[in-house]
């Protein structure tokens, strides 16, 4: 009962609703739809309704059978029909429509070789006839056609099946009643009308059974006659009754048609969408069968007219007359002159907010009613929906857009298609405009180191015209001297040599002829460079001129500066280029408009910003509750591992984040530009998304790579991708540094956005395990690479940089400044010669040749102390680098030389490469490198230096240990010029220092290894006479030397150490001293040597000699040697006197020449008898020992000596006489 009652209820409330729609449904407002099936209109078409009225009419009487109602696909034909037949009220037409709209439009297909595939006509046909057949027959119900043999599926009411299965069981009943009459009998046979009752049911059931068999006859006639025998065997005979396989399908059924139109009222059959097949054969077939109707006597009394609607290009003029006996031409209502007009109506009657440029732009592209209505009810749909949140001119473009090409439309949504390739093509041209812009910058950073070079190149002209002034003024020159190396004109060019010109502080090197040689001198100048400036230009120094080439250079190269900043700011104008904007600066051809599309369509609707970048908001309202199926495309990949291109485009990443596991997030596969693009911009809600992601990408895998360098060249969220990354990568500037993917561009870039967008702590960790200061060192432009001072700072701070280079002309003075005063760099060269420049007062003369003088005296307070506080690091980096700092002041040579700090290795190297003198060595209190000074010559040559070296020797901890001279003293001494400086000063014989300097004079003096020159000269200064002397230490060079610069007095002992430690210096010293040697001669010794060296003196008179000789024995007189010497002596000497010993000795000698003896004896010959005489006649040999033979008449060579030997021996009586005979005398004895 209880669900009787609800069952009731919920009618009533089913009941009530439908009420309430039917009402409210009547008050609704007035929606923008409209159809688009074929209208009625009462206006319009009265014209072309006259003509097919005229035309049915009289249809008889011209015999007008088949009508065509012509014109372009979309003129309105249908409309005209619909129209004709809504407004006839005759009697006489009845309209059967047959439309063929269902059949998809056939278009030529084209194989591979782009040839036209023949189309199987035959089978078109057939499915067109089957069509027409199925339209005729289906449109009237079966107990309309009862004898057709075409039979449906027939549907009867609950009522119809209930009569229906009475009837069959009364008939049923009946039947068997009648079979079995006893059956009733038994029934009712108790019953008060027993027999009244069984003779009614008897024939009652007789009446049932008429009846039945009536419907059953009538029946089997109906299906008898709808039975087709095609063939009739009988035992093996066969009989063909009819073959129907080549028949058309209208001609196999026209029995059926004739019977369709003898039975029903139809004369007027409408046939439309025939001529999208462009096959007419079809029509032929058609007017074939009008014929049959027309001339078959069940029809023919009807007059059936075929009316077509078919398009002008159907048929050519000639086909059009024979197939139709009456053409009606549509014009149409609407193309595309006059769509802007139904459009603009459309929008002020249905409210549109479109603007009146997008119609006019785009009506000119809509020329069918029916896609003009399809576009506008889209429209009116979805601009409903949206509520205005986007531009309704941008979405009725792209409806339009979806209803000309909705294939391409359709494709959008997997990324491809005319358009997408359109929008991507855009992608292609930026980078290819962005790359000519870079190469463009390229160019003008060539041209600006062009500039540079012409600057130096007009720049050294300039120096080149003062230089050649200079060489006018200068006789013979040959080349320039700086710092004492030779330098030619091309070298002094240059901006380190040039300044020595400016500042006079050169020599030069002349060249000229004398006694037929060549010789070179280096001279001083004698024209200063103020006179070469007056001469070249009174008014303007060489300064100024170089002033006004640099300035005009850096005119020019600001010019270029500010044309690449120009380009850069291009670069990011197209950067966000939208497609518009390419098309209206005529970059048509850069996009790659595909010819399937209308140029001047698309044209528009890109260029006026219809269609857009955003175009993906529009398409994603028709799949608005879900993701697109590119984002679902993405997801299956990532959820079965299967790698999409990092650029493969997302759209609803929101929604697309929601379905994808957590666990996802750690693998390559969830790797996509867009999505990192989302996660970034929304940190806060997708922490764990972007902590996952962040840990695939630090693991250096070859995928995580190639993701990272990707997203740098199309990401424009650098700035907090590069943050994260550096906070998870602690060795991303490790990785990128050394590996060869990475190209030197791209390294930039990422080092930029390191220092940009790293946290300062990340900063630090990367430093750690990589070279990235390295990397920021190697950078001079790195104080530009941001303008964020402020991190700058603090990244040099925490990073403790000190930088070796820095390019000053372009940073900024806060950022010089903070490097200068926080000492922020390194001690060298470049940065000294920077800082100086920028902070103090530069002189190039003076850097290059005194350099710490240079620096203390260049007023930069700051980097003095830096360098103090780091003088060994300036000593090695700096001070000993310059090759031409050799002339530091002495008094900063000094002060470094007792700098404490400075290590001695560093002191000893600036002691040997600089040239500087030291006055006084007393001035360096490190006694280590009193060697060193002296072995470079850097001392002064005084006897003070040289004592004090020696004074103050390192003997160590024994007292008694006797000081030396040291080798370093002995090289000093070596150099002549330092031997010539002191032989120009006596030793000191002051008493406070005499014995000290003593014992020094002596070590000098017995110091063998001073050489012979320096020794010479240095003996010059000897204040003392020495009465001993230890000779045997030194060479007998430096003893002459000694003995003859008065060292050495004439002493015995002086005498017999010469002798014992010299060859023969005893002698010297005698000859040198020989006034107080004679006093002492008796207290002397002499040996043979001795004797011959006295014999040999030059120095010594025959006289001396012969007292020298008289204080030796005989035996050391008479040694060969000595009596050959004084032979010579006693032959020019006439009152030297020796006596008859020595003499016989000498004339008796045979070393002695027989000319000297020859003298001797003419000279001495009283003292000899004839005994001695003919011994020494023997003893002279030779012709001389003839004349011993008295019987032999000797002959005896011509010459004064024989005269006068020959007068002695007659005189004597010796011989008798001696004949003059021509050349030679001849001796003449007595006769016996």
């Amino acid at each position: 009962m209880k669900e009787k009652f609800l069952k009731l209820i919920d009618s009533i409330i089913e009941f009530l609703e439908s009420i309430r729609y039917q009402i409210t449904n009547k008050e609704q407002e007035k929606l923008g739809y409209t159809s688009l099936s074929p209208i009625n209109t009462k206006e319009d078409n009265c014209h072309y309704s006259k003509a097919l009225l005229w035309a049915l009419e009289n249809r008889k009487n011209e015999d007008i059978k088949n009508i065509a109602l012509t014109g372009p696909y979309g003129a309105g034909k249908s409309t005209i029909l619909k129209t004709f037949q809504h407004n006839y009220k005759g009697k006489d037409l009845q309209f059967l429509n047959i439309s063929l709209a269902t059949f998809k439009e056939e278009e030529p297909r084209l194989n591979e070789n782009d040839e036209e595939i023949k189309v199987d006509k035959t089978e078109l046909l057939r499915l067109i006839e089957i069509s027409i057949l199925e339209q005729i027959f289906y449109h009237e119900e079966d107990k309309k056609i009862p004898d057709s043999r075409f039979k449906k599926i027939k549907s009867y009411s609950s009522f119809n099946l209930f009569v229906r299965s009475i009837g069959y069981l009364f008939f049923a009943i009946a039947l068997y009643n009648y079979i079995n009459p006893y059956f009733i009998q038994t029934i009712f046979k108790d019953t008060p009308l027993h027999n009244k009752i069984c003779d009614f049911v008897h024939y009652f059931g007789i009446l049932i059974i008429i009846i039945g068999l009536f419907f059953i006859i009538l029946k089997s006639v109906r299906i008898i006659s709808a039975v087709t025998i095609n063939k009739l065997k009988i035992q093996n005979a066969e009989i063909g009754i009819g073959d129907q396989l080549n028949k058309s399908i209208l001609n196999h059924h026209i029995d059926e048609i004739l019977y369709f139109f003898s039975i029903r009222p139809y004369n007027v059959i409408v046939i439309e969408d025939l001529d999208r097949f462009r096959e007419t054969e079809i029509f032929t077939k058609l007017r074939e069968l009008n014929l049959l109707l027309n001339n078959s006597e069940k029809t023919k009394r009807k007059e059936i007219v075929f009316l077509y609607a078919v398009r002008d290009d159907m048929f050519t003029d000639k086909e059009r007359t024979k197939f139709f006996d009456f053409i009606i031409p549509v014009i149409p209502v609407i193309n595309s002159s006059n769509s802007n007009e139904i459009l603009l109506k459309k929008k002020k009657v249905f409210d549109f907010n479109l603007s009146d440029s997008l119609i006019e732009d785009i009506s000119f592209f809509i020329d069918d009613m029916r896609l003009l209505h399809n576009i506008s009810n889209e429209f009116y749909l979805y601009s409903k929906k949206l509520n205005d949140t986007l531009n309704q001119d941008k979405l009725f473009a792209i409806i339009t857009y979806k209803n000309i090409y909705p294939n391409d439309f359709m494709q959008l949504s997997y990324n491809e298609g005319n358009l997408y390739e359109i929008f991507n093509s855009k992608a292609i041209f930026v980078k290819n405009s962005l790359k000519k812009i870079d190469d463009e910058i390229n160019d003008i950073k060539n041209q600006i180191i062009e500039y540079n070079k012409l600057y130096i190149n007009n720049v050294k002209d300039l120096r080149l015209l003062y230089l050649f002034r200079v060489v006018n003024t200068l006789p013979e020159f040959r080349s320039f001297i700086v710092n004492n190396d030779s330098k030619s004109i091309d070298k002094m060019v240059e901006d380190n040599n040039f300044s020595y010109i400016t500042s006079d502080n050169y020599q030069y090197n002349k060249l000229y002829a004398q006694s037929y040689n060549l010789i070179s001198r280096t001279t001083d100048l004698s024209t200063k460079f103020s006179e070469i400036e007056e001469k070249i230009d009174p008014n303007k120094s060489y300064a100024e001129k170089e002033k006004e080439i640099i300035e005009l250079k850096n005119g020019r190269i600001s010019s270029l500066k500010n044309k690449i900043n120009e380009l850069d700011k291009q670069k990011t104008i197209i950067r966000n280029y939208k497609i518009a904007e390419l098309l209206k600066s005529n970059n048509f051809n850069e996009l790659n408009i595909s010819k399937d599309i209308n140029l001047k369509f698309i044209t528009i609707l890109l260029r006026n910003n219809y269609i857009a970048e955003d175009y993906i908001d529009y398409i994603s309202l028709f799949h608005e509750e879900s993701i697109t199926r590119s984002d679902y495309q993405f997801h299956i990949s990532v959820k079965n591992s299967i790698k999409q291109p990092f650029n493969f485009k997302l759209f609803k990443i929101e929604k697309l984040l929601s379905k994808i596991n957590s666990l996802d997030f750690q693998t390559e596969y969830i790797l996509n530009y867009d999505l990192l693009d989302f996660l970034l911009t929304n940190q806060d809600k997708y922490k764990t998304q972007l902590e996952a992601i962040f840990n695939k990408l630090k693991d250096e895998s070859d995928i995580s790579i190639d993701f990272i360098k990707g997203y740098f060249e199309t990401s424009q969220k650098l700035d907090s991708f590069i943050n994260i990354l550096c906070d998870k990568w602690d060795n991303i500037w490790g990785y990128i540094e050394t590996s060869v993917d990475f190209t030197d561009e791209l390294k930039n870039s990422i080092f930029k956005s390191i220092i940009d967008n790293g946290n300062i702590n990340a900063i630090v960790e990367i430093s750690n395990q990589s070279s990235f200061t390295k990397a920021i060192l190697s950078n001079p432009l790195f104080l530009n690479i941001t303008e964020n001072h402020e991190k700058l700072k603090e990244i040099i701070e925490e990073l403790n940089i000190l930088f070796t280079q820095i390019d000053f002309d372009n940073s900024t003075d806060e950022m010089l400044s903070f490097i200068y005063k926080n000492q922020y760099y390194q001690i060298n060269i470049d940065m000294i010669v920077s800082i100086i420049n920028k902070f103090g007062e530069f002189n190039q003369v003076d850097f290059d040749n005194s350099n710490f003088f240079a620096i203390k005296n260049s007023k930069v307070e700051e980097l003095a102390k830096y360098i103090d506080e780091n003088i060994n690091t300036y000593i090695e980096n700096v001070y000993l680098k310059i090759t031409s700092n050799v002339n530091e002041k002495e008094k900063n040579l000094v002060e470094l030389l007792n700098n404490k700090n400075i290590n001695n290795k560093n002191k000893e190297c600036i002691i040997t490469k600089v040239k500087t003198k030291i006055s006084k060595l007393s001035t360096i209190n490190n006694i280590e490198l009193y060697s060193k000074i002296l072995e470079n010559n850097l001392l002064h040559p005084h006897w003070a230096n040289l004592l004090h070296e020696y004074s103050n020797q390192d003997i160590g901890e024994e007292e008694d240990t006797e000081l030396e001279i040291t080798q370093s003293t002995i090289d000093f001494i070596n150099v002549i010029e330092n031997a010539e400086e002191l032989s120009k000063t006596k030793i000191s014989t002051d008493e406070t220092t005499k014995s000290t300097y003593l014992k020094f004079w002596l070590k000098i003096l017995q110091t063998n290894e001073i050489e012979y020159l320096s020794y010479n000269l240095i003996i010059k200064s000897n204040p003392w006479l020495f009465n001993s002397f230890k000779f045997e230490t030194i060479s007998d060079e430096k003893i002459i030397s000694l003995i003859n610069n008065n060292c050495i007095n004439s002493t015995i002992e002086n005498f017999n150490s010469l002798k014992e430690n010299s060859d023969g210096l005893n002698i010297y010293l005698l000859e040198k001293k020989k006034t107080s040697y004679l006093n002492i001669l008796n207290q002397l010794e002499f040996d043979s040597n001795d004797l011959i060296l006295v014999l040999q003196s030059s120095l010594l008179t025959n006289s001396e000699k012969l007292t020298i000789l008289s204080n030796c024995s005989d035996d050391v007189i008479t040694t060969n040697s000595n009596l050959k010497l004084l032979s010579s002596i006693l032959v020019t000497d006439d009152n030297l006197i020796v006596n008859d010993t020595i003499l016989s000795s000498i004339l008796n000698n045979n070393h002695i020449s027989v000319i000297e003896r020859l003298k001797l004896f003419n000279k001495n010959y009283k003292n000899y008898d004839l005994i001695f005489i003919e011994n020494y006649l023997e003893n002279l040999g030779n012709e001389y020992a003839q004349i011993t033979d008295k019987s032999k008449k000797a002959r005896i060579a011509k010459n004064t000596d024989n005269n006068q030997l020959l007068n002695i021996l007659k005189s004597k009586g010796y011989i008798s006489s001696f004949s003059d005979i021509g050349s030679y005398y001849r001796v003449n004895h007595k006769r016996i």
